[in-house]
C-alpha cells in the first residue's frame, strides 16, 4: 500500500485531505490547503440546513412537491427525465440529492431552504471558507456559457457542451469570489456537526446519516477500503474538480474524511488516485 505522501504525489492536480478520528480525536491532513470548488459536495450543507429547518418546524419532510418543467436542472440525476405532475416528498428529494446527486432535487431544496439562510447557517457554524451562492443550474449554466431563459434549451445546451467538454475556465462558476467554494476542513467540521448531532435533533441526525449511508456513487472514499466497510458520504465533480466527503466506520472507530481536488489534468484516473489517498488515510487510523 502507498503512504499518504506517495498517494498525494500521484494525484494529477491539486489535492488536500483532512481527517479526524471521532474516538481518539486525532486529526490528520495533507496536500495543498486552501479553497476548493465543492462541486456536488455542496449538497451536504443543503442537507444540514434542510434538517435544521425541519427541527425548527419550518419544513415537513413528508410534504410533497409536484415536479414541473420549471424545476428541471441539467447534469446528474433522473428527475429531469420524469413527467410533470410527479409528487415527491421532501425526504424523497433529499435522498435523491445525496445518493445519486440529482441536480433537480437539489435545486428544489436549495430554493426551498433559501440561499441566504443556507449561507447564514454556514457562517454561524464558523465555516468561513464555505460560500454557496449558486444553485446547480446557475453553476452549470455559468461553467458552460449558457444564458438562455428557456430552461429546456438551456439544459440541452449544458448536456451537449458537457459531452464535448466545452467549458469556460474563467466563468463565475469556477471563481473563488463568485462561485460555490468550500474547503476540506470546513466539510470535515460540518460532517462532525452532523455526526455528533451538534445542530440537530437525534431523529434528524439519524435521518441524515441514513441518507448519506445509502450513497450509490462509491468510486472514491470507499473504493479501496476493505470489503464491507460502511461509509456515509457524498461525492462531487465538475470538469477539473473531484471531491468526496464522508464518515468511515473503521475497526479502530469512525473517522471523518474530506478529500478535494482541483485543476485536475486527467479526469479518467482521478477517482482511482483519490481512492488511494482514502486508503492511505484508512491505514493511518488502522495500522
Amino acid at each position: 500500500m502507498l503512504t499518504v505522501q506517495e498517494a498525494i504525489a500521484n494525484v494529477p492536480g491539486e489535492v488536500q485531505f483532512v481527517a479526524k478520528h471521532m474516538e481518539s480525536l486525532q486529526e490528520f491532513s495533507g496536500g495543498a490547503s486552501g479553497i476548493y470548488p465543492p462541486a456536488s459536495t455542496f449538497k451536504v450543507p443543503i442537507l444540514a440546513e434542510l434538517y435544521r429547518q425541519v427541527d425548527d418546524g419550518i419544513i415537513d419532510t413528508q410534504r410533497r412537491v409536484e415536479l414541473t418543467d420549471a424545476d428541471r436542472s441539467p447534469g446528474s440525476g433522473v428527475l429531469k427525465e420524469m413527467a410533470n405532475g410527479l409528487r415527491l416528498s421532501i425526504h424523497d428529494l433529499a435522498m435523491l440529492m445525496i445518493i445519486i446527486s440529482d441536480n433537480t432535487a437539489t435545486d428544489i431544496l436549495y430554493n426551498l431552504i433559501g440561499r441566504e439562510r443556507l449561507n447564514d447557517t454556514m457562517r454561524d457554524l464558523g465555516l468561513t471558507e464555505t460560500k454557496l451562492p449558486m444553485s446547480c443550474r446557475e453553476m452549470l449554466y455559468s461553467m458552460f456559457g449558457v444564458s438562455t431563459n428557456d430552461i429546456s434549451l438551456g439544459n440541452a445546451q449544458v448536456t451537449t457542451r458537457l459531452a464535448r467538454q466545452e467549458i469556460l475556465p474563467n466563468a463565475a462558476g469556477f471563481s473563488e469570489d463568485l462561485g460555490n467554494v468550500s474547503s476540506p476542513s470546513d466539510m470535515m467540521r460540518l460532517l462532525e456537526v452532523i455526526y455528533t448531532g451538534g445542530m440537530h435533533s437525534s431523529k434528524s441526525r439519524d435521518e441524515m446519516m441514513n441518507i448519506l449511508d445509502h450513497q450509490q456513487q462509491n468510486t472514491i472514499i470507499p473504493a479501496d477500503l476493505p470489503l464491507g466497510t460502511i461509509v456515509a458520504h457524498k461525492t462531487g465533480g465538475v470538469p477539473s474538480v473531484r471531491c468526496d466527503v464522508g464518515i468511515v466506520f473503521s475497526p479502530s472507530g469512525p473517522y471523518i474524511g474530506s478529500i478535494m481536488s482541483k485543476h485536475v489534468t486527467d479526469m479518467k484516473v482521478i477517482d482511482r488516485r483519490l481512492a488511494a489517498v482514502s486508503r492511505a488515510v484508512y491505514d493511518h487510523f488502522n495500522p
